[in-house]
């Protein structure tokens, strides 16, 4: 019998202060000087964005996540999402949160995109600070709406450069012992032919991400926007990582787990873990609050997120007591 982990946590707080001035650069010179070069600039016609502090919470999360082998229990994860490069999101900032990530020293980190907001020139800061990101494991990334609205290639060849494993509709495995734990990430302007797929027709995108994957695969997946949960749960996925809502940003009221803000109006799916509606399905998601901001540049009783998962296998219990009763 699987030994149930109910999802717990704790939290912790600690202060960012926003905003700093900004100049403009071409892109011509970017490319000439690289991209540590640029690492302070970003957007043109900016001066000084509205000065703000914002309270980052990290929350310490448990999860079970199927057919996990158990070389893998306590595994440890961090997941950061929506950083938002912007002049609402210095390099100081991101160097700041960058430290933070490393402080909790995770065996794994997980970044389900939107690194940049509305330019290019957004992307050296993210980089000289990604490059400073560190996990046994790997950083490992996906990319969100605003990266695809800005150059997803470009974004990507970027954070590549620094260190940072894309997962561009594929999959790569994890080993310890000999056991292998997949994560998995799609392109957020392919996310949703999941629906193709799941109804057998073809959906390229999909299939590569899922290529090669065995029947019982331990995956985790970054997918940027929550929407189509309910359909990646059809398919060999055992936990969703995605972001994308910033938990509503601007939130009136909660009453339990019903969040009144605007992103309720065009889905169900706001922050925190949620379940599959298939009775029979084991997957679960956590969407992240984020860190950045986009079009109104605060948050109301939202504050940003980073998240740290303990991975629990459902096979360790099983096996501890193996061991156990072999002895003698």
């Amino acid at each position: 019998m699987n030994t149930i982990i109910t999802p717990s946590h704790t939290s912790e707080l600690i202060t960012i202060s926003n905003a700093e001035p900004v100049k403009k650069v071409s892109r011509r010179t970017m490319l000439k000087g690289g991209l540590f070069a640029m690492s302070g600039l970003a957007l043109a016609g900016c001066n000084r964005a509205i000065a703000q502090e914002e309270v980052l919470e990290v929350t310490y999360q448990d999860i079970m996540i199927p057919n996990l082998p158990y070389e893998f229990e306590n595994m440890t994860v961090t997941l950061a999402s929506d950083f938002h490069s912007s002049p609402y999101m210095s390099l100081s900032d991101l160097k700041k949160i960058v430290r933070r990530i490393n402080d909790l020293n995770s065996d794994v980190i997980l970044l389900p995109g939107d690194f940049v907001t509305s330019h290019w020139e957004e992307l050296p800061p993210i980089a000289e600070a990604f490059s400073e990101l560190r996990a046994k494991y790997g950083v490992f990334a996906s990319t969100g709406n605003h990266d695809h609205d800005v150059d997803a290639d470009l974004i990507s060849e970027g954070l590549e450069n620094v260190g940072i494993t894309m997962l561009r509709n594929e999959n790569r495995a994890l080993t310890i012992g000999g056991s292998k734990l997949h994560l998995l990430g799609v392109d957020d302007d392919a996310s949703e032919t999941i629906l193709d797929f799941i109804k057998g027709q073809h959906a390229p995108h999909i299939e590569e991400t899922f290529k090669g994957l065995p029947n019982d695969a331990a995956t985790i997946l970054l997918c940027h926007r929550p929407y189509h949960f309910d359909e990646y749960a059809q398919t060999k996925i055992g936990m969703m990582l995605s972001g994308h809502t910033h938990g509503g940003q601007i939130v009136l009221a909660r009453f339990g787990r019903s969040v009144i803000t605007m992103s309720s109006l065009a889905s169900r799916f706001i922050d925190g873990f949620y379940d599959a509606t298939q009775k029979d399905s084991k997957t679960r998601m956590y969407v992240s609050r984020g860190l950045g901001v986009v079009d109104i540049p605060f948050r109301l009783n939202c504050p940003p997120e980073l998240t740290q998962f303990t991975l629990h296998s459902p096979m360790f219990k099983e096996h501890a007591s193996s061991d156990y009763g072999s002895k003698g």
